[in-house]
Order: structure tokens, then sequence, then C-alpha cells
């Protein structure tokens, strides 16, 4: 496909990279590849591999580069070069390569294509893995000149049953899985994709999504291809800082095609402010899908309510459901229809297991749910008792299974667990795959309820209880080890994550609560990139388990909820409504703070406000101030909270804050101390001086600080931005 783009629209761009978050869309100057140049520079790199004499037709060769589109090449030249990509985030600091190692193990990598920059981070994790090569190849670098010929041989094209690429998982962070994705997988998710989309060459993409996820990989970057019209990409961090400026650039591209899951909207909503939103015009977007996690029609209402003066129409909104180990779309509505909403008793679903109508005047019973529309195209889609294997009839919950050609063939040398997902009988027909995933269908339409599997899944971002499990009781001596229990909980409207743990004998008797608790948090925080919303710990012996000493993780939940459980000590924290208050239009921003003081009190007052909005982001009771010498991983917090301090600073003080400095400062005393370096170097008075920052006693509303009960993980952002 992208050799026969390289022909058909050789001088047409295809793909551009904004890099800069500072400027209006329209003053950037991306990267920019014309369909030519993108496959010119990745047979290139597929040149570049070929030359090591080191690979063979199915070798897997990890990807590593920070967003942009020397990805793309990198990604692309290896499969010219008959090499089995393994996509994963660049990492942001060589002594956090655990991931990493243990996918190039399970991958059995026989290299490492890379960007130049990541060569030496990436050192340790070729060493330690023994043998493959690194590779910074000059062809993908856009800012590098070509110093390998494409001689004009032809590539080797593969078959459909061979691999194409490894989609790890994101969901255990101890031990993810390489999804097998094949090249007739690939070719037959995109068509079904193009199909269900309706898309054209006159189509125009916007995305911000991770290059290495599927969502990202394959709607982002490969769709475009498949269906030859033009893409603007730009980094997660960037959405994540300044969501209104991916807005602005899908208006400035006149982007037909936006998408992410549930967050990312609510995302949108929660930096809403109109002066940063003036020169939107949405109007021409046809699509704008959400999947990935649990869609919630009242995120789509106030979407739609905020953004429909700027274009914006309910129409556009493109519910769906989908899964890498389909490769990655299973099903959607109609892009002619709009979302359909069906509200249902909670009750008839919880004790039945079947959706009834919710009675009207009733809200505490009303569930409301978006339909994810039909089955793929030439998709199987059963709903299945998951315990009699047998299909149930429309309006009852089943497990949803799965067959057709984008169906992958399973995980990458897990041949046991792939018999047992994969290769399921159904009406005596074999090659069904279990999802895992419970739903419904009424009137065609397919809904999803929840999880068979105890999967926990926060911001896209699926988390396996008992990888969090472990680093809970791992975490202090007074906590039993093993006897955790970890589980979904809504608050605020969104699922975050509860956490229950049995004291040993001895932690009961010396125990110190709020010691246990902080190296819970700490540890939550720093190993999987969440904040907990609750913790409670239990007397010994007290945990719900099954007969077998499985941890009864609903019993867990509503022991919480009830106050049934015997709780010794119990942290909640605090609800974003009891936390984020409107700021009176007269209170001072930290610039005008700072300005009142001498230059010499600056690092003081600069403290004691981080202290307050880390307070904030960490969710602490009023009146408590966070240690100023711990660190922000180990305060709870996760990787959005984290950038989100550097977006306040950049927004209160005028000072540009790159994405990394608040993990080269990774605490409040050394933040402050370098952010006074700063001001005391007069960048403050410049930044005023030039007005680069609107004044917070303006009569516009303040732009809200992300608050993690509203933000929740996608998969992606979290390796990204560890």
């Amino acid at each position: 496909m992208l050799e026969l783009r390289a022909q058909e629209m050789a001088n047409d761009v295809a793909m551009r990279f904004f890099h800069d978050d500072a400027v209006p869309a329209a003053e950037a100057r991306p990267d920019s590849w014309t369909w030519r140049e993108v496959r010119d520079r990745a047979r290139l790199v597929g040149r570049e591999i070929a030359a090591t004499g080191l690979v063979i037709p199915g070798a897997r060769i990890l990807v590593v580069y920070p967003p942009g589109l020397a990805f793309i090449a990198g990604f692309l030249g290896c499969l010219y070069a008959g090499a089995v990509p393994v996509p994963v985030p660049a990492p942001k600091r060589a002594d956090g390569i655990n991931r990493w190692l243990h996918i190039a193990r399970d991958a059995g990598i026989s290299g490492i294509l890379c960007a130049d920059e990541l060569v030496d981070v990436l050192q340790p994790l070729q060493r330690a893995v023994g043998h493959g090569f690194a590779l910074a190849p000059k062809a993908a670098d856009p800012a590098r000149a070509v110093f390998f010929k494409d001689d004009g041989r032809p590539f080797q094209t593969p078959e459909a049953k061979h691999v194409a690429f490894l989609q790890y998982t994101s969901g255990s962070t101890s031990d993810p899985k390489g999804v097998m994705v094949t090249h007739g997988n690939l070719m037959a998710n995109l068509r079904q994709i193009s199909i269900a989309f309706e898309y054209g060459p006159t189509d125009r993409s916007a995305c911000w999504l991770p290059h290495y996820h599927d969502m990202g990989l394959i709607d982002g970057i490969l769709s475009p291809i498949f269906n030859g019209f033009p893409v603007s990409l730009m980094a997660p961090a960037s959405f994540l800082r300044r969501p209104l400026r991916f807005l602005e650039l899908a208006s400035h591209v006149r982007a037909t095609v936006i998408g992410g899951p549930n967050f990312s909207y609510e995302h949108c909503i929660d930096k809403f402010a109109p002066d940063a939103a003036a020169r939107l015009d949405l109007s021409e977007i046809r699509i704008a899908y959400n999947g990935a996690e649990p869609i919630r029609p009242r995120t789509l209402e106030r979407f739609a309510t905020v953004f429909e003066p700027y274009g914006f129409r309910w129409k556009a909104f493109y519910c769906c459901y989908g899964q890498a180990e389909a490769t990655l779309f299973q099903s959607g509505n109609d892009p002619d229809d709009p979302p359909l909403i069906l509200s249902i008793s909670r009750e008839a679903l919880v004790a039945n297991g079947t959706a009834v109508e919710a009675d009207d005047g009733d809200d505490h019973d009303r569930l409301a749910l978006a339909a994810c529309g039909r089955p793929a195209e030439g998709l199987d889609l059963a709903l299945v008792d998951p315990e009699a294997c047998r299909r149930v009839g429309d309006g009852t919950v089943g497990e949803i299974w799965i067959r057709g050609p984008n169906v992958t063939p399973g995980y990458w040398g897990r041949a046991r667990l792939n018999a047992e997902t994969f290769d399921q009988v159904l009406d005596g027909s074999r090659g069904w795959r279990r999802t895992g995933d419970l739903g419904f269908r009424r009137d065609g339409q397919l809904y999803i309820t929840g999880r068979l599997k105890d999967l926990i899944i926060i911001r896209g971002q699926n988390h396996h209880p008992e990888d969090i499990e472990q680093s809970v009781f791992s975490s202090h001596p007074a906590l039993a080890q093993g006897r955790a229990g970890v589980f979904p909980i809504e608050v605020d409207g969104e699922e975050q994550v509860g956490i229950v743990c049995e004291l040993t004998r001895e932690g009961l008797r010396d125990i110190d609560g709020e010691d246990a608790i902080r190296a819970v948090r700490a540890a939550v925080s720093r190993n999987h990139n969440l904040q907990a919303a609750v913790i409670a710990l239990l007397r010994p012996s007290s945990l719900p388990r099954t007969p077998s000493g499985k941890v009864r993780r609903f019993a867990c939940r509503q022991g919480v909820v009830t106050g049934d459980l015997r709780i010794v000590a119990r942290w909640d924290a605090k609800p974003e409504s009891a936390l984020v208050a409107p700021k009176a239009a007269d209170q001072r921003s930290w610039r005008d703070e700072l300005l009142q003081v001498p230059k010499a009190r600056r690092k003081e007052v600069l403290r004691r406000l981080l202290q307050h909005e880390v307070a904030l982001l960490a969710r602490m009771g009023e009146g408590d101030l966070p240690d100023v010498f711990v660190g922000f991983f180990d305060l709870g917090l996760d990787s959005v909270a984290i950038v989100n301090i550097g977006a306040t600073i950049e927004r209160e003080l005028g000072l540009p804050i790159r994405p990394t400095l608040i993990f080269e400062h990774p605490t409040i005393a050394a933040l402050s101390d370098h952010l006074g370096g700063l001001v005391d170097g007069h960048q403050l008075e410049a930044a005023i001086a030039e007005d680069n920052v609107p004044s917070r006693n303006s009569a516009a509303p303040a732009e809200r600080v992300v608050s993690p009960a509203i933000v929740s993980e996608f998969a992606a952002l979290k390796a990204l931005l560890r």
C-alpha cells in the first residue's frame, strides 16, 4: 500500500509531526514527509538493517523512538527488511529499563533500532540481553542526511500468515505479553476499519496517541497509508499538557477524524478555557471515535455541550470496542448515526445479568450505557455463558467471544495460554477467542457491561490486580505477604483503584497506620503509575478469600464500600469536589506573589506554593502539606499529576518547562531550588515584560489543573511519561 501511495501521490504531504506546543498550530513548523519520502526513508532503513548482516526473516527488532516521524520510518523499515518490529516507548531514564528488558528477553530480539539520543540509554539493555545490535538509522532521522543508498532491488513480500509485529500489552508491568499480529490480521483489520469508518481519500486525520500502541499505530499511522489520506501527529505529552492544543491542531488541518479513550475527552473538558478555544473550528470533524476503556455517556454529553459552539456535532461521536488481541477494531456504530445511549436497571443487571430498561424517575437505579455498534465486517461475535460455554439470548449478559480474520494467533511464546484463550469451541466449531469482557446485545447493538477478568482499566491502561497486590504487601514489613486485594472502585464517576491488605500479627501490635499507608501509596505510584483512591489495612486473617485461597476482590470492594471489613486503619483520597474550587478573580498568581517579595525569599515562597500544588494533586486533606524532600512518586503522584506540576508552573510563572524537568528535579525542594535560579536570572521579569502569559487577574476563567479523578491512565502514556 505504501508503494502504491508513493507512485500515485508521490509529492502529496502524507505525514506531519508538530513539535512545539507553545505556539499556535498555524504558526508551527512541523516535520513533513510526502508519500515518496515516507517510502524512501522506510526502504533506506530496511537497507541499513540488512547491511548489518545479523537479521534473518522473522527476526524480532526492538523499535525505540520518541514521538516523531523517525518512528514511522523505523517501523516500516523493519517490515521492508522482513524483520518483526517490536514497538516500545522510549525510556526516560537509564535505570528504568526493567520492562524493556523483559520484553527484549521475551521476544528474543536480534537487535535494537533506536534514535541517536537513546543509544547510550539503551546500552544497559543491550548488555543485559547479551546479544543483538543497536542501530540508529540515519535514514529515519529527519534532521540527518541519508548515508545509505537504496539500490532499487525489490524486498521480499511476506505471506499473510507471517507475523508483522509484536504488540506488547500494557496491562501487566511485571509480565507483559506480546500479541502476534500477522500481516493477514493487519490487512483484514485495516480493511474492516476503513469500511466501518467509511474512510476515503478526502479524509484528514489528527492524532496524539502513542505511536507504539495499537490505537495510535494502526489507526493513527497505518490507516492513513491504507486509505491514502494525510495525518497530522503530535506527542502524547503535548496533549496531556495542553489538550486544547490538539483540538487547535485538528482545527488548523481541518481534520475529519480524531479519537482516543474516554479520558481524553474528559481531559479536554477539564482544561477548557474560552480564551484558548477562541480559534477553534471543529465543524469538519465527522468522526470522533471513543474506545479503549469504558465509554461514559456523561462524558459525551459534556464534551458536545462545551464544544458545540465551536462547530462540534453530537453526531460525530463514534463509539467503538476493540482489543490488541483482535489487532485493534472489533465493533462500532454507523458513522451516519448519532451515539445510541440506553438506560438500564442496575439492580436487574447485578441480580440477574439481564438488561432491563430503568424506570422513569428512579435515578439511583439508572445505568446509562453507550452502544458500541455492530461487529466489524467478517468478524463473528457471540455472547456466551462463560461457565456453560453456550450462547445467551439478547438482553442477557455474557462473555464476548470472537472469531475472524483480524483475530490474532495469540501471544508470543505462550502456547498453553493461547490454547486456553484463542482456540475455544462454540457450537461444535473451534477457533473462538474468549475476550474476558462482558456485555449484551439489544436490537443488534453491542453494549459492554464489565469484565469477567479482574483487569482494572485506568485511563485506557490495563492493570492486573496481582501485580499491584505484590507491590502492596511488599511495601512495608507490617503487611502480610500474599494477603492483599486490589479492585476497581468508582469515585466521582470515574474508575479508580481501591486497596485492602492484612496486617501481620506483629504489625497489628506495633502498627503505625499512617506510615504503612504512605508506603503503600508510594509503591503503587512508583511501580504502577497509579494513585490509590482508598487504602484499608485489615486485621490478620480477615481478607475475603475463596476456599481455595483466592482473593475475593468483589467482596473486598463491597466491604470497603459498606464498612463491613475488619478495618484497623483507612485512608481515603479527598474527592475532587472537596479539593478544587474556582479561583477568585482577584486571587494573585504565583508570578504576582513572587514579585511582592525580595529575591532572597523567592525560593522559600516557591517551595510553599509547590507544596500546596502537590497537596492538591496528591488529594491530601485540608491543612496537610507534603514533605519537600520526598520524591513525587513516593508522595503517591502518578505521571499525569507530575506533568500537571509543569503545566501549572508554565501557567503561573510564564516560564517554558521541558516535559522532563520535573523528573530531573523529583522533589519539591529540588524543583523549587531550580526554579528559584531561573527566577533570579530575571526570566520571570522578562516573561512579564513580554506578556507571554495571560494574567490570572483577567476576567477569563482560570484554567484548572488536571484532576487525577478525571484524567485516567492510557496505556501508552504511562511508559512514555515514566
